[in-house]
């Protein structure tokens, strides 16, 4: 069965697959989206603008009107506050698997999840791990 595309509801006007899974196709040669971080393919991107000699690729024309009304707010880098560390000693142990727990941070052997502290907190902060992955 062949792949059916459609365009009725998806992100920022692109298409959206349904149908049997494609392959994955390589990321050599994609770049990001600064606005909305979406991958997009400069070759058959477009959506373009020229910002202090550098071009820019953009998934739809939406978030290249956001990036021509504001480009210093989307290419500055991302401060993000540092997380407080752990007292020395402290107990880490796997979210997914609380039977883990050693001193020190370290991945769980079982599913390779960073280890937290197990610390009751009421304020947890930023997710860095979690941040990272979006």
């Amino acid at each position: 069965m062949p792949n059916v595309i459609d365009t009725s509801d998806a992100h920022h006007g692109q298409p959206e697959r349904k149908g049997a899974p494609m392959a994955m196709e390589p990321l050599g040669g994609v770049v990001k989206d600064p606005v909305c971080g979406m991958d997009v393919d400069p070759a058959t991107s477009k959506h373009r603008a020229d910002h202090d000699g550098q071009i820019y690729h953009f998934c739809a024309a939406n978030c290249r009107t956001k990036f021509i009304a504001h480009p210093n707010h989307y290419l500055a880098p991302k401060s993000q506050p540092a997380a407080a560390p752990a007292p020395s000693g402290a107990i880490y142990t796997c979210p997914m698997h609380p039977q883990i727990r050693q001193v020190g941070p370290g991945s769980c052997p079982i599913c390779g999840m960073a280890l937290e502290p197990e610390m009751v907190t009421a304020d947890a902060g930023p997710n860095h791990e979690l941040i990272d992955m979006t």
